[in-house]
């Protein structure tokens, strides 16, 4: 054998088949890291996945259960002063009675009404007497607050009341003849009976499954509410949110991995689904109906909708029997979706999150993909390299193992910071086009990582804000009603008493006993009329409907203007000017800063005693005039001071004061409005002191007309 070809085979069997088995070791080596980096990165990725979709369930199931608990609250409300009207006898104007006609059929309901009244309707099951027709009397106040609460709540698409013998009252009007069937039995109908004592014997509100609206407003769900009276349930309250507008909600719900999410009721049934779920599970969402005829029972959403009625589903429905959030794998669509549920209290539905599976996957299978076409061609390489020049090779060989197994442990080095939260880390660089681009991907990766934790975090701040804005416009609400209840309860009953005594002995009464009921009743009526006016000036101030005009106003006009409705003072408490600096005039609005004022003497008075004295001074102060109100009354505790000037705040020693809380606070309001400032100082049992400060106009009050 020629020397060239022992020395050949000789590196052949010692050199390059040692080699070649060596390299091949590294790249098996290799490919079984990969893999087994790619399995470690599959479980925690699901793991990550899976919890995150938990928390993102829990999350939207929280944000539902917030938004139907202000509705349950108005449901709650409704409830009340549905009772309380129930209660109390009532005579409707003869306009409010023109509007109501007995059928032959013996149907007694509305004929007539505008988009701010109620429809009513007694179906003529329970015969329509005198008794009946109380009933409906009784129940004409709910109209303002029935329409109160639909401004209040933009979810909330109708109101209703439903009695024990079949007599509904409606918010909006609608054509009542026309949608209801004569002699409908209406406690036999879901939206009552599941208020009942033996469906609700905690009579707390409830939530109705989807069914079909009688009264036209296709697929809703209800929040009711019972109504007893001394001997039985009376009436049943409802507020309707349609399915169209829950569905709407579930749409915009922002959720990762292309998922959706569907709203589960207490029977299984489907509530809301979103237009992937339709193609998902073959079904078309019943957001609307059909009414060809009046609807004569209850119609809920068919059998396919159920949880029950689909094989695919049966982990889920499982879970949600349980009452346990957990993550469960199903098969929809033909794609392996990921499922998480979480129970919305209240109504007791349940929220299910669901992804694909291969979507969550989809970075951890393209790093396994892209690392197993890197071990071929490194294997191809070899190949070429070894046939072409083996010593070259043996050289190339032992060069490449090093170049190889140093990007190794960078790359492990970066996954390990990425999996203890150091997601933002600088590609190391290595030479070999496939390992860097191994290395990129895998920085990037990192980087959408840390940018959906940021994400999250700052979703979960926006929940927490908007959570928060929620509470305090429901408190704002709450707090309002009580103090319209209460205001409005004193006067309501002085009306009401006045009313029966002139009913009662009318031919009994002397005149001067007519004259002093008559003024009583007008006093408690101008008294409701104040709080409704100042709750309208509270609603155009906040929404801008009220504009500031500057303009020179005399001082001495402006203030003198103040005195004149004491002169007639019930209670003896004089408004007495001081002197007032010659010739000064002010620049304000006219109107909005003699309001401001008036709202100040008013309520110096308001808290003076019998008798006392509210005095008005102003002096010249630079730029500006200093107009200083005192009063002799009660004064204002320490600890209430600092709210005074809040929206609807009362003072612990105001109970026994008519008002609505809403004085200073527009007072202070329209004095900034004009450019000015308000002070106050008070000290308990001995008066209060209020100093507001006004800019001064160029031009003299001798310059102008004072009437003017």
């Amino acid at each position: 054998m020629p020397l060239a070809n022992w020395l050949s085979a000789s590196y052949l069997r010692t050199a390059v088949i040692p080699l070649c088995l060596i390299e091949l070791g590294f790249l098996a080596s290799y490919w079984v890291t990969g893999n087994f980096t790619y399995q470690r990165n599959v479980e925690t990725v699901n793991r990550v996945s899976e919890k995150y979709l938990g928390d993102i369930a829990t999350r939207e199931a929280m944000t539902i259960q917030a938004t139907l608990g202000s509705v349950e609250g108005l449901t709650r409300v409704f409830a009340m002063e549905t009772g309380r009207a129930l209660a109390t006898p009532h005579v409707p104007p003869l306009a409010e009675q023109h509007r109501y006609r007995l059928a032959p059929n013996g149907v007694f309901h509305t004929v007539s009404g505008t988009a701010q009244d109620s429809a009513s309707f007694y179906s003529g099951v329970v015969p329509v007497g005198p008794a009946q027709i109380d009933k409906v009397w009784r129940t004409v106040p709910l109209d303002p607050v029935m329409q109160h609460i639909k401004h209040a709540s933009p979810l909330v698409r109708q109101l209703y009341v439903n009695t024990w013998d079949s007599f509904n009252r409606i918010f909006p009007y609608f054509d009542v003849q026309g949608q209801y069937a004569p002699r409908m039995n209406i406690p036999s109908y879901n939206f009552y009976y599941e208020a009942d004592a033996r469906h609700n014997p905690q009579r707390k509100v409830v939530w109705t499954d989807a069914y079909v609206d009688p009264a036209g407003g296709g697929w809703m769900v209800s929040a009711i509410a019972p109504v007893y009276g001394p001997q039985r349930l009376e009436a049943v309250v409802g507020m309707d949110v349609t399915v169209g507008t829950i569905v709407d909600r579930i749409l915009a719900l922002d959720l990762p991995w292309q998922g959706y999410a569907m709203l589960i009721g207490r029977d299984g049934t489907i509530l809301a689904l979103p237009r992937a779920g339709e193609r998902d599970l073959g079904v078309r969402e019943l957001k609307d109906h059909a009414y060809a005829e009046a609807i004569r029972s209850d119609t809920f959403k068919p059998g396919h909708f159920n949880l029950a009625s689909r094989d695919a589903l049966e982990p889920i429905a499982r879970a949600i029997a349980a009452r346990r959030s957990q993550i469960v794998r199903v098969r929809l669509g033909g794609r392996e979706m990921l499922a998480a549920n979480a129970r919305v209290a209240g109504p007791g539905w349940s929220l299910v999150v669901l992804a694909p599976a291969a979507n969550i996957l989809a970075d951890a299978t393209s790093l396994r993909d892209l690392l197993r076409d890197v071990g071929l061609a490194m294997l191809a390489i070899l190949l070429v390299f070894y046939v072409g020049f083996f010593l070259f090779l043996i050289w190339r060989a032992r060069a490449m193992s090093r170049r190889v197994a140093e990007p190794l442990r960078a790359i492990e080095t970066v996954m390990e910071r990425i999996g203890t939260g150091e997601y933002d880390q600088a590609a190391p660089r290595f030479g070999v086009a496939e390992i860097d681009t191994v290395a990129e991907r895998l920085v990037e990766m990192g980087g959408k990582l840390g940018e959906a934790h940021r994400q999250l975090l700052g979703q979960e701040a926006e929940v927490r804000r908007a959570l928060d804005n929620e509470r305090h416009v429901t408190t704002g609400q709450r707090r309002f009603i009580n103090v319209l209840s209460h205001e409005f309860r004193t006067p309501l009953t002085v009306i009401d008493s006045c009313g029966q005594i002139l009913r009662r002995r009318a031919g009994r009464l002397t005149e001067e006993t007519t004259i002093e009921r008559s003024e009583m009743i007008r006093r408690s009526a101008a008294r409701i009329d104040d709080v409704m006016k100042s709750a309208l000036q509270l609603v155009q101030l906040e929404e801008g409907e009220i504009a500031c005009q500057p303009a020179p106003v005399p001082l001495g006009l402006l203030l003198r203007e103040l005195a004149r409705p004491a002169q007639a003072d019930p209670r003896g408490i004089a408004v007495v000017v001081g002197n007032l600096p010659n010739g000064a005039a002010v620049l304000v609005d006219r109107i909005l800063a003699r309001s401001a004022l008036a709202a100040i003497v008013d309520n110096a008075r308001k808290y003076s005693h019998d008798g006392g004295t509210v005095t008005i001074e102003a002096q010249l102060d630079d730029a500006a005039c200093r107009i200083t109100i005192r009063d002799q009354g009660v004064g204002i505790a320490p600890e209430d001071l600092p709210h005074v000037r809040d929206r609807f705040f009362r003072g612990a020693n105001s109970t026994a004061i008519p008002g609505a809380g809403t004085g200073l606070y527009l007072a202070a309001t329209l004095v900034e409005a004009n450019a000015g400032q308000l002070a106050i100082a008070s000290t308990p049992g001995q008066g209060t002191t209020v100093t507001v400060m006004l800019p001064l106009a160029a031009e003299s009050a001798g310059d102008m007309p004072e009437a003017a």
